[in-house]
Formats: C-alpha cells, sequence, structure tokens
C-alpha cells in the first residue's frame, strides 16, 4: 500500500510582528495535527530574522511533532542576509513520488507596472520609504530577477526532462502574474505594484506542462485558486491581524466596532484590538483563520 503524505503551505506568517502567544502556536500545532499534515512548507515572511527567530521556531515545530519543516524566503526574511545566506535555502527540491515539489524565493522586476516606467522614481522610492530598502542584494532588482528566472528555467527544465516526475507544484513568495497585482487609479497604491513579482515568472512557467500548482504570497490577499494556462495559482496568506478574514466577522457580530472609515484597514482594526469582546473573539477563531491560510496537497511518498 503506498503511504500518503499531506503537505501543507502557508506565506506570511510573520512570526514576529503577529506576536503571537505560546497558546496560540500550540493551536497551529494542534491544528497541523488534526489535519494529519506530514510536510509544512513557509513560503516566506516567516519573520524579520531568519537565524534568531524562524529557524529556532522551525526546530520547535519539528521537535514537537513529526513533521518535516521546509521554507523559502520572502523580502522580510532577508533583512540582515548577504546573498550567499540567501541563496542557501532557494532552489530546493523534495520529491513525493512522482510529484516534484520546487520551492524559491523570486523577486521583482517592474513588470507588473502599466504605466510607462520611471526606474528612477522606482528605485528612489524604494530605497527612501519601502521596506526593502533594509535588504541589500549583490544586484539590482531586474538582474536579481533575470538570474532567479534562469535558475528556474533550468531546474524546471531538469525536472521535466525525468520521466519518473509526472508533476511540480512550485512555491514562491513574490507574485508570478498580473492577474493579482493592486488593481488602483490611484499612484501612491500603484507604485507598490513594482515590488510585488514579475509577469516573467508566469511566462516561463507555462513553457513546462509538468507545472500544475504555484503557490504564492506577499501581497497579503488570499484569493480563490485560479487557473491561468492550464496552472493553478493560489494565494491565501496569512498576513497581519488587521487583515484577518475574522476581523470582518468580528465586526458583524460586534458592530459597534465599525467607524466610518471602515475601509481603513488599521484604523478599525486600532480601534477593537485591546477590546475583551476581540480577545475572545480571536481564541475562539484563530484556528479557523490558520486553517484558511493553507494549502494541502495529498501527495503519495
Amino acid at each position: 500500500m503506498t503511504k500518503k503524505r499531506r503537505l501543507a503551505i502557508i506565506s506570511d506568517f510573520h512570526l514576529d510582528s503577529n506576536h503571537f502567544s505560546i497558546e496560540e502556536i500550540e493551536l497551529f500545532i494542534s491544528l497541523l495535527n488534526d489535519l494529519q499534515i506530514t510536510d509544512l512548507h513557509f513560503a516566506g515572511d516567516i519573520s524579520n530574522d531568519l537565524h534568531n527567530i524562524s529557524e529556532p521556531f522551525f526546530h520547535q515545530l519539528e521537535s514537537l511533532t513529526d513533521l518535516s519543516v521546509t521554507f523559502n524566503l520572502g523580502n522580510h526574511d532577508m533583512v540582515g542576509l548577504s546573498e550567499e545566506e540567501i541563496s542557501v535555502s532557494n532552489f530546493k527540491v523534495k520529491t513525493f513520488a512522482s510529484t516534484a515539489f520546487v520551492s524559491f524565493h523570486g523577486w521583482y522586476d517592474y513588470s507588473f507596472m502599466k504605466e510607462k516606467v520611471d526606474f528612477q522614481k522606482i528605485i528612489t522610492f524604494k530605497n527612501s520609504f519601502y521596506f526593502d530598502r533594509k535588504i541589500h542584494r549583490q544586484f539590482d532588482d531586474i538582474k536579481t530577477t533575470a538570474i532567479e528566472l534562469e535558475k528556474l528555467e533550468n531546474l524546471l527544465t531538469e525536472l521535466s526532462a525525468k520521466p519518473e516526475i509526472e508533476r511540480i507544484i512550485v512555491s514562491t513568495h513574490f507574485v508570478p502574474h498580473q492577474q493579482f497585482i493592486i488593481n488602483t487609479r490611484y499612484e501612491k497604491f500603484a507604485r507598490f505594484n513594482a515590488y510585488l513579482g514579475s509577469q516573467h515568472f508566469h511566462e516561463l512557467f507555462t513553457h513546462f506542462p509538468k507545472v500544475t500548482d504555484v503557490v504564492f504570497g506577499h501581497l497579503h490577499q488570499r484569493r480563490t485558486p485560479l487557473k491561468i494556462d492550464n496552472i493553478l495559482y493560489h494565494a491565501r496568506p496569512l498576513g497581519y491581524p488587521y487583515e484577518w478574514q475574522m476581523v470582518n466577522e468580528f465586526l458583524v457580530k460586534y458592530p459597534q466596532y465599525q467607524i466610518a472609515e471602515n475601509w481603513h484597514l488599521r484604523k478599525r482594526y486600532n480601534v477593537l484590538r485591546k477590546s475583551s469582546d476581540w480577545q475572545a473573539f480571536r481564541r475562539e477563531n484563530l484556528m479557523k483563520e490558520f486553517q484558511s491560510s493553507l494549502t494541502i496537497f495529498d501527495l503519495d511518498d
């Protein structure tokens, strides 16, 4: 009888920024056990400190469970890392019978910008205000992405040539298709599309029919799985509490916490976050929030 594996992928866990308590981490572990997850993969933005926060967390998970824990990096994880340290966890392959699970970091090259690109303006904003000013890559964004694409193409070519590999599942952090970018007419929001990812990743995937699924995060918006050119895209990032689905559910149950600027996610969350009503609601619903952020694949061993 073929042994079964259950792979769960979660992105944008933000362990430190979300201030998860010991009890909440235990709840997360309990959920993984209940779902009979055997392999857990973090698709980037695990924390802002890979060595001192994320890696001890991985060891904790593996010591308390039978999980096999893997990861690829997001931009938050890269803070303080050298290019060599970043490359250590890039382009990894895990094989489940006839399925190859490929994980890589990804990056961005401004290809999601709808208007004519003013490169200097994009770079100046990034270096002055955007989070990634804290990251020091060896090359500029366009060359960094080109290198990622070249290495990814080589790896997918190698795997696709193997007759024993019938399916390839991909995990990355950055957005691989323009269908998922920020759709707005306001320039101050639209400019963030420059740093989301690259359309060239999707264009590359289409050359490899064995690629069936791509899981990603970075943009904190959960979407229904979407098939584009026979590739099923999964975006189910956990994100920050003010972005969680349970906030909407809370405001339906407790309308007294609603504000006029209900569209302003941070403001509306600040109104309720210290209330006993919210704390109790969070305890009751956090497991459901965790579960809605998992992309799960049932695979043979």
